[in-house]
């Protein structure tokens, strides 16, 4: 994972807000738990999922289910990062 990752989810809102959110979180969330507590669609959530996993920002911890792979020390640099 690089920068250009970083810089990418500034630019992709639901992704950046499912990945803040399992940050957050710091334990595995299902798409469903992430919809609901964003006001996203289950869709819109896996979309997102699928871009993080494929930027090795998250991992699938079973079907549904992913957690972030960074320590939860880096949420408060990714917040000001992306100026939330």
């Amino acid at each position: 994972m690089g920068s250009d990752e970083l810089e990418g989810l500034r630019r992709a809102d639901s992704q950046r807000e499912v990945f803040l959110c399992l940050v957050e979180n710091s334990e595995p969330m299902s798409s469903q738990e992430i919809a609901g507590k964003l006001g996203l669609t289950v869709n819109a959530v896996n979309i997102a999922l699928f871009n993080l996993n494929n930027k090795e920002l998250v991992e699938r911890v079973s079907r549904g289910v992913y957690r972030y792979k960074l320590g939860p020390i880096l949420k408060e640099l990714l917040e000001q990062f992306f100026g939330v």
